[in-house]
């Protein structure tokens, strides 16, 4: 753990904020300006896996080297003297997992809408670089304004980001090879085909996903519920998607458009233009 005032590049950590399965989070400021800042730090017992290293620097980079309004910034990528990488962010205090609570579990229609749209708009300038996010579920979509008005938010954590493009147009990111039979990603919003062979998916996996989100949103649960793996990987494989708990205050074309993003075929999903297309109508002007 690091203590208050321990330097990290350009910036001071204040406190230590989140605890991770792979990193801890601190919020921090400029040691000239005083900007707050959130500092990512990876713990010491990932510093023992090259994989994780990796990732974590991956996520650093793609997040520096991608400069788009819906994804959070990397204002600082570095390694601390004893060793361990950190990224240095915007701060955003508050992710949509905390707002939602906040907010009673459930989200109104517009708002379900501007978050879709929005994350939506951010996924596909991941995309665009040749990216899959693979892991977009609340805690990694960040608020950075949410009352009566509307909501922004933004995406976070590339650090299960796959590259699936290797051309001109892709990130200069680095790439992460992972066991060939590892699950990766948060079982809840994984796709089918994310839980036969997540190394071989694409950006549909994503799409699946932000479909559990809106359900999720609306709803206030998730369509296939927690549980085991085993239990979880048979629901998403096997159980069609409950669109009869969304409420009648739920226009069909939402509904239609949360079913075919958790359609089990990758190939049934819309294209996340036809996703921003369809709730355009809904958000606020």
């Amino acid at each position: 753990m690091l203590v208050r005032g321990t330097p990290v590049g350009a910036h001071v950590i204040t406190r230590r904020v989140a605890i991770g399965a792979f990193s801890d989070v601190y919020s921090g400021l400029h040691a000239v300006d005083g900007t707050p800042v959130a500092i990512k730090v990876l713990s010491a017992s990932s510093c023992l896996h090259a994989e994780l290293v990796a990732r974590f620097l991956n996520e650093g980079q793609a997040l520096r080297d991608l400069r788009h309004p819906g994804l959070v910034r990397a204002l600082e990528v570095g390694l601390l003297p004893e060793g361990p990488p950190f990224i240095v962010l915007e701060w955003l205090p508050a992710d949509l997992e905390q707002s939602l609570a906040r907010a009673g579990g459930r989200l109104p229609v517009w708002a379900c809408a501007e978050v879709l749209a929005q994350v939506a708009e951010a996924l596909g300038a991941l995309h665009a670089q040749g990216l899959v996010h693979r892991d977009v579920k609340p805690a990694n979509v960040l608020v950075a304004r949410m009352d009566e008005e509307g909501i922004t938010v933004k995406l976070a954590d590339l650090g299960l980001a796959k590259r699936v493009s290797t051309g001109p147009e892709a990130s200069s990111a680095l790439p992460v090879s992972t066991a060939g039979t590892a699950v990766l990603g948060s079982w809840e919003f994984m796709a089918p085909e994310q839980w036969l062979d997540a190394k071989r998916v694409d950006a549909r996996v994503d799409v699946y996903a932000l479909g559990i989100l809106g359900f999720l949103l609306l709803v206030g649960r998730l369509p296939f519920g927690s549980g085991t793996q085993t239990e979880l990987m048979i629901r998403h494989l096997r159980m069609p998607p409950p669109l009869q708990l969304l409420g009648d205050e739920v226009p069909e074309s939402l509904r239609g458009l949360l079913g075919r993003m958790m359609a089990k075929s990758a190939g049934a999903r819309p294209s996340l233009v036809e996703v921003r297309e369809c709730v355009a109508g809904l958000v606020r002007r």
